[in-house]
């Protein structure tokens, strides 16, 4: 008996097999296995999510399979209903994956299938919106006669919510053009899709890699910037033309989204994956900012006085500059807006270290003043938010400190020291004291927050400095000692070199090189030992420590390059190269006059960006200065 039950259930299992392996073809073969499963299993269930040969059917859109199975047997309303673990019906998946064909033949069996729901109260028009499919959506929307019923989930997210989830930008503008309503519709928690993409901070260029402000936080800055050069030079596909205004109906404004064709060559260009995931990451940011600003025109923004989440507060937490700007640009009074713990956006744009907002929003809002005035719940003043640990890159975004080691602890202690002088000459000097709930000042606040921080940039400049203390000392002996051996030798009676009555410019170009290149490495022993005769405080990393940083980086540099320079005019003085030193001579120069750079550059961006905005914000928004 056992071992007719074994080979029963083997028999079902391989026909199982065969007849889901049959649902990707349409040859003869394949079509009959389908046909002899079907007439007695079309319902039962061949894998463990509970998936009917229908559902597979309609995953892979095999159309003929399913006519040749609508002639051999009649599938019923209840076959077409079936679902799987997740709730989902055949027209579910021909509707996740856009297979129009099977939905046309699905609806022609039975209309009111668009009624059904997953388990998630997902109809499958949701779902066609969902993934984009907008020849599926329109289909069944022609044969959608409960609009508000379909178009939207159980928990109250309409299509467009759906849309936007997915990224699905291009869909979500076409969705606009047809139901402009949904613009402003809201889901059971207050959610609106302007909500939703204020929370995608990667569909924005300021959130990508490819912006002046996050240049070395990949991990060869020459290559972000090839990167970055190429994002600007590959052309927009979608554009919006300028919006035309009703005058009947004052406010009313709207574009029209086209898509551009390219050349036969920019497609082929763009095929190449490096290329293509720019050019596709540009078209999103594109795409995400005109839906953004259609958006922002559809809503009224009085919505969102007694609601959260609230759209400017999240772009402005995710650091979405463009939407904070669109928003502010078309509504100026909602720069007021504090979220549910009393912050106002200046108070976040200086929590996060957010330099384009920050400066901003002080341009451009009515009432700055009153913006740097405002203190949070607690008692917090806009000193206490620029003192949290942190840099306005990438690498130190939601990550704990005890996490980030290295360099990056020097970064995020010498910006934390910059930012919260820049904050603190933006407000008036009574601020300056002001003391929290916790009874606690800005500045004893950053003096907590940044003290394992100090500590461990410490360590890390200190094992570095060791590091490069070694290189310079033996480039500073190297040179030293060459100094005394030139090539040829010396005269045993006057003690001057044998070459330099035969080769005297070459011999003495020989010695500026050595000479240069010693002074340059005894430099850098004095730096480093400056660095590492250091405090450490805070106040040290604020221009002390990354100037010191700087001129090590860049005397090491030169030390070393003008040890390479000496090296080859030896060889030239001892005509070793037979003549043909200028091919060695141009090879050197293009080694340390463009390759040395872009290394140097990988090696030392963050510090040199830290100067320049140090030398920026020195000379600027010291509004309160005079104030006593």
């Amino acid at each position: 008996m056992q071992i007719k039950i074994g080979r029963k259930c083997t028999t079902a299992s391989l026909r199982q097999s065969a007849a889901y392996t049959a649902t990707n073809r349409d040859d003869e073969k394949s079509i009959e296995i389908l046909r002899d499963f079907c007439r007695e299993e079309m319902v039962s269930p061949i894998d463990n999510r509970g998936d009917t040969i229908l559902h597979f059917i309609a995953i892979h859109g095999n159309v003929r399979a399913f006519q040749l199975i609508l002639e051999e047997r009649p599938v019923s309303s209840e076959d077409l209903r079936v679902k799987n673990k997740n709730g989902d019906t055949p027209l579910h998946e021909a509707a996740r994956f856009g297979r129009k064909k099977i939905v046309e033949m699905m609806l022609r069996l039975k209309t009111d299938l668009v009624l059904e729901r997953n388990n998630s109260g997902e109809t499958p028009i949701y779902v066609a919106a969902a993934s984009g499919e907008k020849e599926v959506f329109i289909l069944l929307a022609e044969n959608n006669f409960w609009d508000e019923f379909t178009m939207t989930r159980d928990d109250g997210r309409t299509v467009l919510h759906a849309a936007v989830t997915q990224e699905c930008y291009y869909f979500a503008l076409q969705l606009l053009e047809i139901y402009p309503q949904l613009a402003s519709k809201a889901d059971g928690k207050g959610t609106t899709a302007l909500n939703i993409l204020a929370t995608k901070h990667l569909s924005f260029r300021s959130g990508s890699i490819y912006t002046i402000g996050q240049f070395g936080t990949t991990p060869f800055v020459p290559m972000q910037g090839l990167e970055t050069f190429m994002y600007f030079c590959i052309p927009a596909m979608y554009g919006e033309s300028k919006p035309s205004y009703n005058l009947e109906e004052a406010g009313t404004t709207k574009g029209v989204v086209f898509q551009r064709t390219r050349s036969s060559l920019a497609n082929y260009l763009l095929g190449n994956a490096w290329l293509g995931e720019i050019d596709y990451e540009k078209q999103k940011h594109i795409l995400a900012l005109i839906l953004a600003r259609r958006l922002i025109r559809e809503e009224d923004w009085s919505f969102y006085a007694n609601f959260v989440p609230n759209p400017l507060i999240q772009a402005t937490k995710h650091g979405i500059n463009e939407l904070v700007v669109e928003i502010i640009q078309n509504y100026p009074q909602a720069v007021e807006t504090v979220d549910e713990d009393g912050k106002n956006i200046l108070h976040i744009a200086a929590e996060q270290k957010n330099r384009f907002l920050f400066d901003y929003i002080l341009k451009k809002a009515s009432h700055k003043d009153r913006l740097l005035a405002d203190t949070d719940q607690h008692g917090n003043t806009i000193m206490h938010f620029a003192a949290s640990v942190g840099s306005p890159f990438k690498f130190s975004a939601g990550k704990p400190i005890k996490t980030i080691r290295g360099y990056k602890t020097l970064v995020l202690m010498a910006w934390g020291v910059l930012w919260f002088k820049h904050v603190k000459y933006c407000v008036h000097p009574r601020l300056w004291t002001v003391e929290n709930n916790e009874d606690m000042t800005a500045t004893e606040l950053f003096e907590i927050k940044h003290s394992e921080v100090c500590k461990e940039a410490e360590k890390s400049i200190r094992e570095l400095a060791g590091s490069v203390l070694i290189l310079a000392t033996l480039l500073c002996t190297v040179n030293f000692a060459a100094v005394f051996t030139v090539p040829g030798g010396f005269d045993q009676n006057n003690g001057i070199p044998i070459l330099l009555k035969t080769q005297h410019s070459d011999l003495w170009m020989l010695m500026v090189f050595l000479g240069v290149a010693l002074y340059i490495s005894i430099f850098t022993v004095g730096t480093l030992l400056s660095i590492l005769l250091s405090k450490f405080d805070s106040d040290d990393f604020y221009i002390a420590l990354p100037v010191k940083y700087c001129t090590v980086i860049i005397s090491v540099y030169y030390s070393a390059a003008f040890t390479v320079l000496a090296c080859v005019q030896a060889l030239n003085v001892e005509n070793i190269f037979m003549n043909k030193d200028v091919w060695w001579l141009l090879f050197c120069m293009f080694v340390l006059g463009f390759v040395g750079p872009l290394i140097l550059l990988d090696l030392s961006y963050f510090a040199f960006d830290y100067m320049y905005h140090f030398i920026r914000y020195s000379v600027s928004y010291k509004r309160f200065i005079h104030a006593f």
